[in-house]
């Protein structure tokens, strides 16, 4: 039976049960959203068409007060007489040991599942314009010398290609700053490049990769995810040590090449 869902205001589907539940794990469809399938009098958030279905077998379901899924009445865990799945139990039970609320909205869950590497995308996007920046400095440091020695037509082609590239970096740095989709092909075609720059490039770059093609890559870049990040404004982020680091690396670069830049003129 086909299922239709909304997203953003937009009504999408149809889509298969496999296919449905599929996007449940991943957490685009998640407890609060609006769902349709025949048999449904109106649309309604996912957590509670269990018991809106009136085909066989669906009358005994009920919906994870965690991740929303739908899972048989006989198989869930009860708690407080809430029901959650078997997958989210340890979660629950950890949470009472630790003394945390287990009452959360689906919004909140995913942002803090993701929001560590959200930080670390976002903080390669300074990455990134600090690379510009370094790009920048050094095609006019060329230039000066350039003009003042009269070099010829393949230093200034050395100069406009930097100067593109830098212009690239930065926009692609804003991108990445703003979780913007088209950041992340960008991005990963620069940072393809840039494993060519063995060993400080290849490591930097490996691990660029990484963020932006991991799952948690994808889906920060997502859509849906936008929609998260604005119901959980409260929801704050650490930078990682890691890319601190790369900060700390690219910042030396930068004033390596700009000290260059100014006794190159001397």
């Amino acid at each position: 039976m086909n299922w239709y869902y909304a997203i953003n205001g937009e009504n999408r589907g149809p889509v298969g049960d496999d296919e449905f539940q599929r996007l449940v794990q991943q957490g685009v469809i998640t407890g609060e959203t609006l769902v349709w399938r025949e048999g449904m009098a109106n649309w309604a958030p996912y957590r509670g068409t269990a018991s809106n279905l009136p085909a066989a077998g669906l009358q005994d379901s009920v919906a994870c007060a965690m991740c929303g899924r739908g899972i048989s009445r006989s198989d869930a865990f009860v708690l407080s007489g809430v029901s959650y799945c078997v997958a989210c139990k340890p979660q629950i039970i950890q949470r009472l040991k630790e003394g945390v609320p287990i009452a959360s909205s689906d919004a909140e869950e995913m942002r803090k599942l993701h929001v560590s590497h959200e930080a670390s995308v976002k903080s390669v996007g300074i990455l990134y314009y600090l690379g510009g920046a370094a790009m920048l400095f050094g095609g006019l440091g060329m230039t000066a010398s350039s003009l003042s020695s009269s070099k010829g037509p393949e230093s200034i082609a050395v100069v406009v290609v930097l100067f593109v590239l830098a212009g690239a970096y930065i926009w692609v740095g804003y991108g990445l700053r703003r979780l913007r989709r088209w950041a992340r092909i960008t991005t990963g075609i620069l940072a393809g490049i840039g494993l060519l720059g063995f060993p400080l490039g290849t490591i930097i770059n490996a691990y660029i990769l990484y963020l932006i093609c991991s799952k948690k890559g994808a889906t920060v870049f997502s859509p849906e995810y936008q929609e998260v990040i604005r119901q959980t404004p409260h929801i704050k982020y650490k930078t990682s040590i890691v890319v601190w680091i790369l900060l700390g690396i690219v910042l030396l670069v930068i004033v390596a090449i700009v000290t260059a830049a100014i006794f190159s003129k001397h």
